[in-house]
């Protein structure tokens, strides 16, 4: 009995100490804990704000893509410079939406990604003379049908023309889909297509003309307020650039902010005076 007693025990003291690392092993974890997963260092700095819609989430994650691929690239951090910025992929009524998410996500991605403080605010602008408004019985103001019908389609056409613009496309307005298949009442048609002719017309001469080789800025400004006159003309809101938020607070350079604006207002002025003036008598 004795010498069962002492061999139980000599084993127990043999195998000790390796019970004890063996559960250690498996049942506490070696060395510090892990880090770096998602959540755990970001802090969800790129998740977009709660109060965001969805034009407003998706510009806020390409903002920060595009940050992304500034930084990645050695870029000087500008948003202006991002084509998906100056020209979105959306419906004209919500680019401004868009762009004001995509500001956001851009100057997030830049603090986070570069540890950079945000970009210095654009000085207060000052105040621009708007288009003056139209006078009673300008298109869009009285009329028959037939007169909405064709500002609809004036209005259309520059919007197409600025697309085919932006988009690198032979100026032609027959290969529009809404020219070929304008969505309006078939007695209508040849209304809306002599309009929208008329405004693709001006809209690319528009366009197209006033700056040379070597000025793309300028040009992007003056098309930026091109698009936001045709915003503000189909939404029917006082026509006014000093309304306009990519005015109000372009995301360009300090030393650029005067010509931005300049241009823009050029363009905005511009496009609305052709809008209120069209008159498509044939």
């Amino acid at each position: 009995m004795t010498l069962h007693r002492f061999a139980v025990m000599t084993l127990v003291l043999f195998l000790g100490p390796s019970i004890s690392d063996h559960a250690r092993a498996y049942g506490q974890p070696q060395g510090p804990p892990q880090t770096g997963y998602y959540g755990q260092q970001s802090g969800n700095w790129d998740a977009p704000p709660r109060e965001f819609n969805d034009i407003q989430r998706q510009g806020f994650r390409d903002g920060i893509e595009g940050a992304r691929k500034d930084i990645q690239n050695h870029r000087r951090p500008d948003p202006n410079n991002r084509d998906e910025y100056r020209h979105p992929n959306v419906p004209p009524p919500v680019r401004d939406a868009y762009r004001e998410g995509f500001r956001r996500g851009y100057d997030r991605g830049i603090q986070n990604l570069m540890g950079g403080p945000p970009m210095q605010p654009a000085p207060a602008p000052t105040p621009v003379q708007p288009a003056p408004p139209p006078e009673r019985g300008a298109w869009g103001v009285a009329g028959g049908p037939d007169n909405e019908v064709m500002l609809h389609g004036f209005q259309d056409g520059m919007v197409g023309a600025l697309r085919d613009l932006q988009n690198h496309r032979t100026p032609d307005p027959n290969n529009r889909d809404e020219y070929r298949r304008p969505n309006v009442p078939y007695e209508m048609q040849g209304a809306y297509r002599d309009g929208f002719r008329d405004g693709y017309a001006r809209g690319n001469a528009m366009l197209t003309g006033g700056f040379g080789r070597g000025d793309d800025f300028m040009r992007g400004a003056f098309e930026d307020g091109v698009a936001g006159a045709l915003n503000d003309f189909s939404n029917n809101r006082r026509p006014d650039p000093n309304n306009r938020d990519e005015f109000r607070h372009p995301h360009v350079s300090y030393d650029r902010v005067d010509a931005y604006r300049d241009a823009f207002s050029r363009g905005y002025n511009r496009a609305m005076s052709e809008l209120t003036g069209y008159s498509g008598r044939r």
